[in-house]
């Protein structure tokens, strides 16, 4: 699991993002069962002359799903009648990341790269120009763990790295 640009912006804003099992659709039971509705209720059996006509589609049925049609799972409510926007606002500019002064951080490079004492590690392509914090990992010697701000990305094991020349 590498990291996307989606995920720095989330982490950014101090949200935490969790992934489920790749190929796994059983993981993901709300996703299918919102795409199945999806598929019954706008996509089966029509055709689209254009983008324009399939947004309007999509309006249309997201409309009636939110407000009108009634929700098993919600006790026959609808999801409008559950949604309560967020009382923390939206920050205008995107916090930097920052570490303890204490911390090793160093700077991803091209390709998603991380120099380390003289080495190269793969961390993420969308971490370029971004710092990370490299920390050793406590009773392990030799072992780094890699953050960007609260997320652990990667773990470097000083003892298993081969000399590049």
């Amino acid at each position: 699991g590498q990291l996307t640009t989606l995920e720095l912006w989330l982490i950014r804003l101090g949200i935490r993002t969790s992934h489920s099992r790749p190929y796994h659709p059983q993981t993901n039971g709300k996703d299918e069962r919102f795409h199945r509705t999806l598929k019954a209720e706008v996509l089966n059996g029509r055709a689209f002359d254009s983008l324009a006509h399939t947004q309007c589609a999509f309006d249309t049925w997201r409309a009636i799903y939110n407000h009108e049609r009634p929700h098993e799972a919600l006790k026959m409510e609808t999801p409008i009648s559950r949604y309560h926007p967020s009382v923390i606002a939206f920050p205008e500019v995107l916090p930097e990341v920052s570490y303890d002064l204490s911390e090793e951080v160093g700077l991803v490079g091209w390709n998603g790269e991380l120099k380390f004492r003289g080495r190269r590690f793969k961390v993420s392509n969308a971490l370029h120009r971004q710092p990370v914090a490299i920390r050793p990992r406590e009773g392990c010697d030799g072992i780094f763990d890699v953050y960007y701000a609260f997320r652990h990305c990667l773990e470097i094991d000083m003892r298993e790295v081969k000399q590049q020349s």
